[in-house]
């Protein structure tokens, strides 16, 4: 199986400086990508991503992802087209409800429809973007159809949706250039993603193939085996914690298995419920072990649709080792 690249999701919760730091490294170390997320209030990503942009010369940068709740969709569009100035040809910029995050914040506009002001949002920037007026009026956020966008966009900017569920996957499929997969997922799910994302193309009369599948997988790499597995299990617990639905219900994961970390997790702490983790959440929910293994169990991501795994948030027991194993040992096998 040969990716169209292989990329790293960074945390963006953070200094800047770190950051930059980290996405200097993976750009000088061959990586494709670097996926900045904006989690709850942390950092801003479109800002970090302008720092990294102005310290880098090659990579891609992802927004991966922003939401329409918090920003006005005429502000993503122009946020967008500053990152394109600063880094002609290296954005792509990614949309997503984040409706975890909103009710998590708080936030939750009344009338709000997750859904429809994505795709409202996602269709506004294309328009934009393409130096076309907005074209249509929209539901459910405030604007002019004849608006357009003041300043000239340098080359083509590749537009995202964050999904989860089978109706997002299908509208990132009728209208995105890419669909990225969020914080934990398995091959099931990738596997299952990967068929409504067609399913969304087809029913819009689109080739499939113009919608590029990334996903975060959750990575960590060491010569000791043991020891990259140990190093995923806290990460796990926490999003085994919270995650439900399809994500969980695709996975083939054991229920059994998940329902005991999630208790361990209630009445313990994410700390105590890591040591909940099994052996088979680790081979599931994650690519852990030996260069050899990680490499195989990539391979197995591309087999079920992924074409861009984002190595995700642990790296390794020693990630800055990790980094360089990643780019040097795994990569080429790859891509």
């Amino acid at each position: 199986m040969t990716f169209l690249g292989l990329g790293l999701s960074l945390s963006n919760e953070g200094p800047v400086d770190a950051t930059v730091a980290l996405a200097r490294t993976a750009d000088e170390l061959g990586f494709d990508e670097v996926s900045l997320p904006e989690s709850r209030l942390f950092r801003s990503v479109t800002t970090t991503a302008a720092a990294v942009l102005s310290r880098t010369s090659r990579i891609t940068i992802r927004v991966g992802i922003a939401n329409p709740v918090t920003r006005h969709p005429l502000l993503l569009a122009l946020e967008a087209a500053t990152l394109a100035d600063l880094g002609p040809g290296r954005i792509r910029f990614g949309l997503g409800a984040a409706e975890w995050t909103m009710k998590d914040l708080g936030i939750e506009p009344t009338g709000w429809r997750p859904y429809t002001n994505t795709v409202e949002t996602l269709k506004a920037m294309r328009s934009l973007l393409a130096g076309r007026p907005l074209g249509f009026t929209p539901t459910t956020f405030i604007a002019s159809p004849e608006v357009r966008l003041d300043c000239p966009i340098p080359g083509t900017v590749p537009i995202d949706l964050g999904a989860v569920n089978a109706r997002m996957l299908e509208a990132a499929g009728a209208h995105a250039d890419g669909v990225q997969l969020g914080a934990i997922t398995s091959v099931g799910y990738t596997r299952w993603a990967a068929g409504r994302v067609k399913r969304g193309a087809a029913l819009a009369g689109r080739d499939p193939a113009e919608v590029l599948l990334s996903a975060n997988v959750l990575t960590s790499v060491d010569s000791d085996r043991q020891a990259a597995r140990n190093a995923v299990r806290e990460v796990l617990a926490y999003y085994l914690a919270r995650v439900e639905g399809v994500v969980i219900e695709e996975s083939g994961a054991d229920d059994d298995h998940i329902d005991q970390v999630r208790q361990a997790v209630a009445r313990d702490g994410v700390v105590a419920g890591a040591s909940a983790v099994s052996e088979h959440l680790i081979d599931t929910f994650s690519v852990a072990g030996t260069p050899h293994d990680v490499v195989e169990g990539l391979a197995i991501y591309g087999e079920a649709g992924l074409q861009m795994p984002l190595a995700w948030y642990t790296f390794g027991p020693n990630p800055t080792e990790a980094l360089y194993t990643i780019a040097r040992e795994i990569r080429p096998e790859l891509c």
